[in-house]
């Protein structure tokens, strides 16, 4: 799935003769003009990312014993913060290390939970490939120790640092018993820079009658109404923005159609390097969108526009991943 938006992009390209999709990388979509309002993605100062990992092993969930002074004692999944210079999946690998002492290969991010727009969490998923449980005798500043333990035992027997970590557990044994052997459902962060915290949509919508045999999507139109040079909508945050994740895909619906009904599917993609940091710390989160409106009823701002694909396999992944599900977007 990671490379389906970058897909869907050069079938847009090949279809629209003349048009230049801007790349939506260090530059971003935006005018000079526009950019002194923006709002820099610094890790540590403007952004925090954390990563953590649900790791599931016959029937048995990988947690760790916390050992800072604030919670020691308690019981949580390996997590913890994302390091300057670092990438999304070197940091979930580096926690899972330090807290856990196994090594971790990640296979795919399950679901993205943030509070406004300066703290992330993306949880793994992924396999044990190495590596010794650390002991009670091995506790050091990072965790005391870790043991695998099932559901059932985590939420009545463990005395747990915070229950955020049950929708987290349940979307990770989900994703274990019913997609892990689906390609459509592995996505890792796609490496492109970005000094910015972007939100960028995917609206699609198939017409009653051809029902997942066609799929048309909004494209916001050029500047000046220029329909040869059509985008995907998008949203780079402000130095002014006090949003989450959802109310920024609310403005963005909005901004297609006030009256729109709409159903936010989850994430498509996750764009992120983090090297060199200070430079771009920011990301690109890429969500998927269904409309339910009528084509003939068009949309009401003229600045987008409708555009259909035909390449069958690109539809058929759209359609599966509604029906399978995206990485979640979890409200906290």
């Amino acid at each position: 799935m990671d490379n389906l938006v970058t897909a869907l992009e050069n079938e847009i390209l090949g279809k629209c003769e003349g048009s230049s999709l801007p790349p939506l990388s260090t530059s971003t979509y935006t005018d000079e003009k526009d950019g002194a309002l923006l709002r820099k993605a610094l890790l540590g100062q403007t952004i925090c990312y954390i990563v953590s990992a649900v790791v599931v092993q016959e029937g048995r969930v990988l947690m760790m014993r916390e050992a800072k002074r604030s919670c020691r004692g308690t019981w949580y999944l390996p997590a913890g913060r994302v390091e300057k210079n670092e990438s999304l999946k070197e940091g979930v690998i580096r926690e899972v290390r330090e807290e856990t002492g196994l090594n971790f290969q990640p296979i795919s991010i399950i679901c993205i939970d943030s509070q406004e727009t300066y703290w992330f969490r993306f949880t793994f998923v992924g396999n044990i490939t190495g590596g010794k449980l650390k002991s009670l005798e091995e506790q050091d500043s990072e965790s005391m120790e870790a043991g695998w333990f099932t559901p059932s035992d985590i939420f009545s027997s463990l005395v747990l640092r915070g229950g955020d970590v049950r929708p987290l557990i349940d979307a990770g044994i989900k994703w274990y018993e019913t997609r892990q052997g689906n390609p459509i459902c592995r996505s890792l962060p796609v490496k492109k820079p970005h000094k910015n915290i972007i939100f960028r949509l995917v609206v699609v919508k198939t017409q009653p009658k051809d029902c997942k045999k066609s799929l048309f999507f909004v494209l916001k139109n050029g500047k000046f109404g220029d329909k040869s040079n059509p985008h995907f909508p998008y949203r780079i945050v402000n130095k002014f923005d006090s949003m989450n994740v959802i109310s920024a895909v609310e403005q963005l619906m909005r901004d297609i159609n006030s009256g729109i009904t709409y159903k936010t599917h989850g994430y498509l993609s996750v764009e992120h390097t983090g090297k060199p940091s200070g430079d771009v710390d920011g990301l690109c989160l890429t969500l998927l969108v269904e409309i339910f409106i009528p084509l003939e009823d068009g949309i009401l701002n003229d600045s987008y526009s409708w555009f259909e694909v035909k390449e069958q396999d690109l539809i058929d992944k759209i359609w599966e991943l509604i029906d399978k599900g995206c990485v979640e977007l979890v409200q906290c």
